[in-house]
């Protein structure tokens, strides 16, 4: 159960991160640099910029699983990218529907193709981070409790 709630928190911190930064930071600057509204031609036009962000944001997601999971810490951190690409398609195939019904060209799995390897690589990248956050942390209480314990037998 712990290992579920390391990924779930992973995934809540990664769409956190995404959509504070694309909807609520860059959303005015956007707006008003470009004068465009959220629609689907922009996808298009800022993709860069998003694929930027959602690595940004899966690589957050994945050091924050990693240094809350139990053990394997960079499975966990990895992991947060692939599960949070198939909770829409289970969803979608529980309610009958087909499993990408936005995927409808070349165009469009190729861009859902390159966002699922930026968030893979970059959740990994993350992971590394976070376990070697997780492994300093261990340490610097080992040896605070060391010397706590020092300090008891010398009084």
């Amino acid at each position: 159960m712990r290992s579920v709630t390391s990924i779930a928190a992973g995934m809540l911190v990664a769409f956190a991160f995404i959509l504070l930064i694309l909807f609520g930071i860059l959303a005015p600057v956007l707006s008003w640099l470009f004068q465009v509204q959220p629609s689907a031609s922009m996808v298009r036009t800022f993709a860069p910029l998003a694929l930027v962000v959602c690595g940004l944001g899966f690589y957050f997601g994945g050091m924050a699983a990693a240094y809350k999971a139990p053990g394997r810490h960079l499975l966990h951190g990895t992991l947060v990218a692939p599960v949070a690409s198939l909770i829409s398609p289970v969803i979608n195939l529980l309610f009958g529907k087909a499993p990408f019904p936005g995927l409808n060209s070349v165009g469009a799995v190729l861009l859902a193709a390159a966002f699922l390897a930026v968030s893979v690589v970059a959740a990994n990248v993350g992971a590394r981070r976070g376990r070697t956050l997780r492994a300093h942390n261990d340490r610097v209480m080992r040896l605070i409790r060391r010397s706590k314990m020092r300090d008891a037998s010398r009084q």
